[in-house]
């Protein structure tokens, strides 16, 4: 399969430029029958002022997985690639939301720092996940994907204290649907949906997936093992291929919740299908007890769990705070509660 610039048919040929965002500056790479390989491939005709250009070698570079799917276009023309292409919310309402202001950074705090914002873990995670806050103080969990474009905002409201998502404090909304309202995006907003966490691939190349269902679950597992990158699919119904294929080339370990244990296996199945090394965790199939699995915990309920026991039995005025500089946080962890190498131990995981 080859491709070639996009010939300059009228102001219809040329597009939007995923980097200057000029509206009528893109040409696509196309095939013979016309099918653009990707909204992103092509180059821009600012030069001088943009100078993008993207080229096929490139992108399959650095997506290899698409290779065998190449000539196969899921749709069937530029124009109409362009029509469906994902939303992307500008960057600077996230950069206006940025805030550890928020409920669930507070039980982070807690769980993490005793109660201080000073900590080298809640910053970090602050600068990786870019965690936002509305004025109720609930949290926004940015999707921001591969390429760094924001696709939009989970918000949810936590109780400070147990780190339990508040149900009655109107559940779960989105950015793009409160923007939508304001009319800040236009009402055929395209939301096509990311990994929660995604754009830390690109930050991170080298570096083991921990793959959750929940953006708490990512959050709590990188503040207590930071050298991995905890990815959240962003629920059960959401683990799908297409959302997954970001992944392709990685070595993947995935954290189902209690319940979703045999499911994550079958798409384990697909991931290693398109180049990924699968690794299914069986900690939370092996180990909880009755009650849990009634309560359908998942990986960060079990975390927290032995964390909060440890440090409500064993925490002294005199114990060495965890931001010290000559005390990891994983040893600190390990030495209030012992459980904590459990975890290490049952998957060869690695603190330093």
């Amino acid at each position: 399969m080859t491709y070639q610039l996009e010939k300059y048919n009228g102001r219809s040929s040329r597009h939007e430029c995923p980097n200057c965002h000029d509206k009528h500056s893109f040409a696509f790479y196309v095939d013979e029958s016309g099918n653009m390989l990707d909204r992103t491939v092509g180059r821009c005709n600012h030069e001088s002022a943009c100078g993008y250009h993207y080229t096929p070698k490139q992108f399959f570079t650095d997506n290899p997985w698409q290779k065998s799917h190449a000539k196969t276009p899921i749709l069937n023309t530029p124009k109409t690639a362009y029509l469906k292409q994902a939303g992307e919310i500008p960057f600077k309402y996230l950069k206006q939301a940025a805030s550890y202001n928020s409920t669930f950074v507070e039980f982070l705090c807690r769980i993490f720092d005793r109660y201080t914002l000073e900590s080298p873990t809640i910053e970090k995670l602050m600068e990786d996940y870019a965690l936002g806050a509305t004025k109720d103080r609930s949290v926004i969990y940015w999707q921001i994907d591969a390429k760094g474009r924001v696709r939009t905002g989970k918000v949810i409201k936590y109780n400070p204290e147990t780190g339990h998502r508040i149900k009655d404090a109107g559940g779960i909304n989105w950015v793009h649907s409160i923007m939508k309202k304001q009319k800040l995006l236009p009402d055929d907003y395209n939301l096509t949906q990311c990994l929660f966490g995604e754009h830390l691939l690109t930050m991170y190349p080298d570096r083991v997936v921990a793959l959750v269902e929940s953006e708490k679950s990512a959050l709590i597992g990188a503040g207590v093992f930071p050298n991995y990158i905890w990815l959240a699919t962003g629920g059960k119904s959401q683990l799908s291929i297409e959302k997954l294929k970001v992944l392709a080339g990685r070595t993947v370990i995935m954290f189902p919740d209690v319940d979703g244990f045999e499911y994550w296996k079958d798409k384990a199945k697909e991931l290693n299908a398109i180049g990924c090394n699968a690794i299914v965790s069986d900690l939370l199939d092996k180990n909880a007890t009755e009650e849990e699995r009634a309560n359908k915990i998942d990986i960060a309920d079990w975390i927290v769990g032995q964390l909060l026991e440890g440090v409500e039995e064993q925490h002294t005025p005199t114990q060495p705070s965890c931001d010290k500089e000559d005390t990891t946080i994983i040893q600190y962890f390990m030495g209030i509660n012992p459980l904590i190498r459990k975890l290490i131990d049952e998957f060869g995981l690695v603190t330093a």
